[in-house]
This record gives C-alpha cells, sequence and structure tokens, in this order.
C-alpha cells in the first residue's frame, strides 16, 4: 500500500506537526521574539528614529516568527517547509544587514531556522524542492529593501 507524503509524517487531516525539529524551531520563535523586543526598546530608548524604517524591520522580525509558527502547525509537509525556509531566508538577509546592532541575535535565529529545514527534510522526501527553496531564496531577498530607504 502506497502513502502520501503526509501519511507518512503520521498526520491525518486536522493534527499537528511531527515533533521532530520542534524544539529547534521553538527556540528559534524564542530567539527572534526576544530580539524583537530588544530592538523596540533600542529604538524606543533613541529620540529620533524614521518611524516607516523601524515599522519596516519589525514586520521583517514578525514575518519569521509567523512563518516559525507556521512551520509547526501547518497541515502538510511542503507547506510547512516552505514556511521555514522562508523565515530562514529572512533572518539570515536580516541578520548580516544587522550585524553591527542586532544582527548577530538575529543569526542564532537564522542558524536554528535552518536546521529545522535541514533536520525536518525527510519528512518531505516525497514532494519538490523548489518551492523550498524559492521560499528561501525570496526570503533572503527581501530585507535588502531597506537599503534602497536608506
Amino acid at each position: 500500500m502506497r502513502r502520501s507524503p503526509d501519511a507518512a509524517d503520521g498526520l491525518a487531516s486536522g493534527t499537528r506537526a511531527p515533533a521532530r525539529g520542534r524544539g529547534v524551531a521553538i527556540t528559534a520563535i524564542v530567539v527572534v521574539a526576544g530580539v524583537l523586543a530588544l530592538y523596540v526598546f533600542l529604538i524606543a530608548a533613541e529620540s529620533d528614529n524614521d518611524a516607516f524604517g523601524v515599522a519596516l524591520v519589525v514586520l521583517y522580525l514578525l514575518v519569521p516568527i509567523a512563518g516559525l509558527v507556521g512551520a509547526l502547525t501547518l497541515g502538510s509537509a511542503s507547506a510547512r517547509g516552505v514556511a521555514g525556509a522562508g523565515a530562514a531566508g529572512l533572518l539570515l538577509s536580516m541578520g548580516v544587514l544587522a550585524i553591527f546592532s542586532i544582527g548577530l541575535l538575529v543569526l542564532v535565529g537564522a542558524v536554528l531556522a535552518i536546521v529545522w529545514v535541514v533536520r525536518t527534510q525527510p519528512e518531505r522526501e516525497g514532494s519538490s524542492p523548489l518551492p523550498t527553496v524559492a521560499a528561501f531564496v525570496v526570503g533572503a531577498i527581501l530585507p535588502w529593501s531597506l537599503l534602497l530607504l536608506a
């Protein structure tokens, strides 16, 4: 009897994602949420700041959190891979761009997200890797729009 990729995970419709890599993804969420809180604290302490730029950075830190939550909760293995890879790409670029302020902490979150993507690869064996790779690339390109605002 041949099983679908999601059936191989032990997933039925409406059940949660397998436990493989769950702790890594949760740790990445906590790290990125901590970085976001630190960033907001530092920006609030400054008297002069660009509200649009700050809002964009906050958005670029909230999106990976949402992606990692999606990576833990979405129904199909392929969708979880796309969400996690997009979050990993976004965090990697954000970490590089912000290396002299909050970037090192963001890179820790990026490494954890990448570890999650690699660790959960076996559950996506039957599906094409193209959507996951595309999500990573798009996520990695998005933060560079911050340079256009500078």
